[in-house]
């Protein structure tokens, strides 16, 4: 990035609409499309943190086969605060996230049949510590498989949690809610 890139984008991430730096992160599930070397997502994603730090902004952070070089990285920017969004990981994974102060969010991944490690983790992580979201119009509920995602579909991933959690989907809900307004410094008044 050069200089003038990094000015543009810390005029951007500094306008106040801006409620966190990302989504960043590490992706090692190479693809034709999509085929960067590590090296060279590790020196963005360490650009985008120290961005995020300059800033006073969380991070939104995506990651996939890559975990234990991302905590590896976020481990040289302490303080750093965010989410692990669409977490993919497992119980261990999550509890490594959770003891850096991040919060975990689950997308409708965890209603899979064969998502045995989002499943353990979204039994695991406490609700003070847990966001639920869409990703959409990637990743639908299970039993909308093969179609677009929708917000309008969440009700069913936060009623799958909450019976992980041996919980009501308001209690879901209503934590979920509030640890976004509180992550993301969001006016919690809006209807």
């Amino acid at each position: 990035m050069t200089a003038e890139q990094r000015r543009e984008l810390r005029r951007q991430v500094a306008h106040a609409n801006v409620v966190a730096v990302g989504e960043i992160g590490l992706d090692y599930h190479f693809t034709d499309y999509h085929r960067v070397p590590a090296k060279e997502q590790a020196r963005a994603f360490r650009d985008m943190l120290a961005l995020s730090q300059e800033v006073g902004k969380p991070v939104v952070l995506h990651t996939r086969e890559a975990f234990a070089d991302l905590l590896a990285i976020l481990d040289e920017f302490p303080g750093t605060s965010g989410v692990f969004h669409c977490f993919s990981g497992n119980a261990a994974i999550a509890t490594e996230a959770l003891a850096r102060g991040f919060l975990i969010s689950f997308a409708a991944t965890v209603t899979y049949p064969n998502s045995h490690q989002v499943v353990g983790a979204a039994g695991t992580v406490p609700l003070d510590r847990m966001l639920v979201e869409t990703d959409s119009p990637f990743l639908p509920p299970q039993s909308r498989r093969g179609k677009p995602n929708a917000p309008a579909f969440l009700p069913e991933t936060v009623a799958f949690i909450a019976g992980l959690q041996g919980t009501s989907p308001e209690a879901v809900a209503q934590a979920t809610a509030a640890n976004a307004v509180q992550l993301f410094h969001l006016q919690a008044d809006r209807e």
